[in-house]
């Protein structure tokens, strides 16, 4: 990641010391930079499976217990850095054969991505899970809004296009605004068990409630209040259904193939880790948030099914085709809890 950061920069600086000249003078060294980037994340590949088979068979808490280690997770890993090493292959060819040039920053902040995204599932705290999701969140962000020019045709056009779309803006004002107040919403829960229980270690903080040795502060209600809050939060940035709504102008705002990585890597680990976290490092608060889950399914079902007959837009059908396939995964998984 170190020698990914030091290339980022090196080339940015080089293109500053180009000067005011013709854009194709930044393209050229944009263009040269790709195989570098896609070569890179190779060996991010071949070193990341190298680490993961030597973590086989270890178990513990590691960093000031701010990260849970077993074969679970690391199984985890490898398929996801599968998934991944797929998707930046497709992104790869396709890019290749429609004759588009990658810009620096996608692939600088793809790279940074798919590389820091898996490790979301060795979190044991929710402070450690905060300080993941916001930097995941802010490199989500400026993967959006560098897809605006992350390819040109070469063939067509000799200068960028800065005549900016109004999708476009809607899309990076949304996107903005939903990370920031689903992160407050996310402290004012860490805030808040962090008084109650004075930790913020899943597994202690259940092991806690389940003594009954938290505060006298606490109470059942508040508690059930606080978690239906968190679980919002997260619902709020995923954009499930019913609070999907801003999905739709974040993919009328993007290419398609950003759409590609958007919904087959990011959204898939985002989601699958949701499940992970309310199944396994909540799963002692089930009954306290069941029914606020059941509800929340209930509504959405209702209110995609009268959406449905007003898609005329084909990224429109996109965002709603994810949305149903979620609400799928959803009932199977509320049924199992």
């Amino acid at each position: 990641m170190f020698f990914l950061w030091v290339f980022f920069f090196k080339i940015n600086s080089s293109m500053i010391k180009i000067g005011s000249g013709e854009i194709t003078n930044v393209n050229i060294v944009k263009t040269n930079s790709n195989t570098t980037f896609v070569g890179f994340y190779l060996l991010v590949v071949f070193l990341t499976f190298f680490g993961i088979y030597t973590l086989h068979g270890k178990n513990g808490l590691f960093w000031f217990d701010h990260f849970n280690l077993n074969n679970f997770t690391v199984n985890l890993l490898y398929l996801f850095t599968l998934v991944s090493f797929s998707t930046f292959f497709l992104l790869n060819c396709i890019t290749k054969k429609s004759n588009l040039t990658k810009s620096i920053d996608y692939l600088f902040s793809i790279n940074n991505l798919i590389v820091i995204f898996p490790y979301l599932f060795f979190v044991n705290t929710i402070f450690t899970f905060l300080f993941l999701l916001e930097l995941v969140s802010a490199l989500l962000l400026y993967k959006l809004i560098s897809s605006k020019i992350w390819f040109k045709n070469l063939n067509k056009t000799k200068y960028i296009n800065n005549n900016i779309p109004q999708n476009y803006i809607n899309m990076v004002f949304f996107q903005y605004w939903v990370t920031f107040f689903s992160t407050i919403f996310i402290v004012y829960f860490y805030i808040n068990i962090f008084y109650i229980f004075g930790t913020s270690d899943f597994f202690l903080i259940q092991y806690l409630n389940t003594t009954g040795l938290e505060s006298s502060y606490t109470t059942d209600t508040l508690l059930r209040i606080l978690l239906i809050v968190f679980i919002f939060s997260v619902l709020f940035k995923l954009g499930i259904t019913p609070f999907h709504l801003f999905k739709v102008e974040v993919y009328k705002g993007i290419p398609f193939l950003s759409i590609f990585f958007y919904t087959t890597y990011y959204f898939v680990v985002f989601f699958i880790f949701f499940l992970f976290l309310i199944s396994d490092l909540m799963a002692f608060f089930v009954n306290q948030y069941f029914f606020f889950l059941t509800l929340i399914l209930f509504v959405g079902i209702l209110y995609v099914m009268v959406l449905l007959f007003d898609v005329s837009f084909l990224k429109v059908f996109f965002t709603y085709s994810t949305v149903i396939n979620t609400i799928g995964f959803l009932i199977a998984f509320i049924a199992n809890l």
